[in-house]
Order: structure tokens, then C-alpha cells, then sequence
């Protein structure tokens, strides 16, 4: 089972980093390491026999990727992103490609709105989705409109409710929701019209 910590380690503006680790295997991942990544090394040490496979970037924005360099000290894992991303990286990753974790995989899926690097990494299992500054808790990154109603009608709203959302900022009247809940609460996910998306988009 994929255990997943979110850590509000401040940053630029509220930042979430994640802590991922199978609990049968001990592969391990760090989605966006930045702000205080004390606080994300004191979970990483909380947990023992850990294979470090990936610390993966939702997109190339400094607030995202400002504790690489630090992470990368105690967590040896290659940086994970898109090919399109400026941010120095070891591994490209195409849309659909999945990354073995576990006895599950992690899915990248290419999600252009925010910018044009933006993926959100899905587990396999349905259990969670880690979206970046595409999709917030009842809100969205700003963003190029075409391309981000299309990632949030083609991409996000046919994955499973039972996905958890975690976003890449705590912006939204919870930390974290599931992906059905958001279906219906966020306007910006459950726009079925680009004329009612650019609507919403008024009000960010």
C-alpha cells in the first residue's frame, strides 16, 4: 500500500511537498521539494528501509523546485519532469508513461494550462493525484485558457472519484479532497462548456 504524506512546508506561498513510500517494497518518491525541506527529511527519516526511486517535478516554477538541490543531498533519486521543463532534470517523461512504484505505477500525464511542463502524477490504484498549480481544491492555477479547459475535460475529470486531490498549494477550505467531491464543488473542473470555463475564470 502507497502511504502519502502531505507537508506544508511554506515556500513561496502556503506549498504543499509530498512523501510517498510503498509500504511493502520501501520505493519511495518526493513530489515538489521545496520550502522548509527539514520538515520533509524528518518524515523520510521517520520511515526506515526506504528505496529512493523519484522525486518528481509537477512543472518547472521556482516555488516547485527550490529544495532540489537540498533534497537531493539525502534523497538520491532522479528528478522526474517534462521534457518541455527549463528546470535541470534527469529524466523526461511523455504523457501516459508510467513509472513502476510498489506493485503499482505511477502515471504521468501531460497537463498544459498552468504552463506548458505541467504533468499530474496519478497512482495507478486510484488512490491519489498530485496535480501541482493545475487544480486546487475548488480552484485552478492561473492559466492559458484553451489548453487548461481541455486538461481538465480530457485529462483530470475522467480519472476515478476515488483519486485524492493533492494540489501544490494549500489555497482551498480543505488540505486535500477526493476527485469526486471536486467534480461537483470545483466550477472550473465541473465546466462542461469552454464559454462557461472563460466564466469562471473571471473570478480568479
Amino acid at each position: 500500500m502507497v502511504k502519502v504524506e502531505q507537508i506544508p512546508v511554506g515556500g513561496f506561498d502556503s506549498n504543499f511537498s509530498y512523501f510517498l513510500y510503498d509500504e511493502k517494497s520501501g520505493d519511495s518518491a518526493i513530489v515538489d521539494p521545496c520550502g522548509n525541506i527539514d520538515l520533509v527529511r524528518d518524515k523520510i527519516m521517520s520511515v526506515k528501509n526506504l528505496f529512493p526511486k523519484y522525486i518528481l517535478l509537477t512543472h518547472g516554477h521556482g516555488d516547485h523546485v527550490s529544495g532540489v538541490d537540498q533534497i537531493r543531498t539525502f534523497f538520491k533519486a532522479p528528478v522526474v519532469a517534462h521534457p518541455s521543463c527549463s528546470f535541470r532534470h534527469d529524466l523526461d517523461v511523455s504523457d501516459g508513461q508510467e513509472l513502476d512504484f510498489g506493485d503499482i505505477f505511477i502515471e504521468c500525464l501531460y497537463s498544459p494550462g498552468h504552463t506548458k511542463d505541467s504533468i499530474v502524477y496519478h497512482l495507478s490504484d486510484d488512490s491519489a493525484i498530485f496535480t501541482g498549480d493545475t487544480l486546487f481544491i475548488d480552484c485552478c492555477g492561473y492559466c492559458e485558457p484553451v489548453s487548461m479547459f481541455n486538461t481538465m475535460r480530457q485529462v483530470i475529470f475522467p480519472l476515478a472519484d476515488s483519486n485524492e486531490v493533492y494540489s501544490g498549494h494549500d489555497y482551498g477550505r480543505c488540505p486535500h479532497a477526493p476527485l469526486g467531491v471536486e467534480k461537483i464543488k470545483n466550477p472550473y473542473l465541473s465546466a462542461k462548456t469552454f464559454e462557461k470555463f472563460q466564466e469562471e475564470l473571471k473570478r480568479l
